[in-house]
């Protein structure tokens, strides 16, 4: 793992100098890392789960964060490594070399390929959980306990709104710990997981659905047929939130 990026490269093709990015410019919701070997890429999100916990979790943003994202990506379908400076070459001779190699190329259907070394990840894995765990036992007031304080007029509308958005933060980070660590537990044991430790009982049927978001990150899984199949195999809460999720999901056909 590299510990720091050059500010600036030479590009080993034109010799043009360029920055590598390492974030998502204010106004994109993402970034694209590309191969060192390869043209091909994948796609950070500012909000995708992965990125979120290793920010909020090891406490990390800007070189750092961007540092962390790249260790724990998973090699290349080439079987090289994706890199920020792309193999020290700029994106102008990367797009040249994709419109020599797929001038009229149509996208089609592609193999799935989880982006994040999953194995890599798992170093981390308690940590995520254990993060998940403390959000169940603690005592932070929620939307829900915020609302019914605002209505009962005890808090002004600027700090409620401020503390609405405090909120939308805070839970945005748990739920971005459950997908990962969903991803990290995979299809046998996460929803088993789950309900052991009452998930579906505190956050409700979001949490079911967040969890087959974060199968299908690894998996490539529906969400939809993950759900229907939990529904089937299990019991408790846990189903009961399931079958709610998928009525409301039938009654929008």
């Amino acid at each position: 793992m590299v510990d720091t990026f050059a500010k600036e490269i030479e590009c080993v093709l034109c010799q043009e100098r360029f920055s590598p990015v390492i974030e998502p410019n204010p106004d994109i919701a993402y970034y694209d890392i590309h191969c060192t070997s390869c043209v091909k890429w994948v796609r950070i999100g500012k909000s995708d789960p992965v990125r979120t916990t290793l920010g909020s979790l090891l406490k990390l943003k800007g070189e750092p964060l961007a540092l962390a994202v790249q260790n724990y990506l998973a090699a290349c379908p080439c079987g090289q490594e994706f890199s920020h400076d792309a193999g020290k070459r700029c994106l102008a001779c990367i797009r040249k070399i994709k419109k020599e190699i797929h001038p009229n190329h149509a996208a089609g259907a592609k193999e799935f390929h989880c982006i994040w070394n999953i194995g890599k990840l798992k170093e981390i894995e308690g940590r995520i959980f254990e993060a998940v765990l403390d959000r169940l036992d603690s005592e932070e007031e929620n939307l829900s306990q915020l609302i019914a304080r605002f209505e009962r007029g005890e808090i002004d509308p600027g700090p409620y709104m401020e503390a609405v958005e405090n909120i939308q933060i805070r839970e945005s980070a748990e739920v971005a710990y459950i997908k990962t660590w969903s991803m990290l537990a995979g299809p046998d044991m996460a929803f088993r997981a789950a309900e052991e430790h009452g998930l579906a009982l505190h956050y409700g049927s979001r949490i079911l659905v967040s969890i087959a978001t974060g199968l299908e990150m690894g998996y490539g899984t529906s969400i939809l047929i993950t759900l229907s199949n939990e529904e089937k195999n299990m019991d408790g809460p846990a189903r009961k939130e399931i079958q709610v999720f998928l009525k409301k999901i039938a009654g929008g056909f």
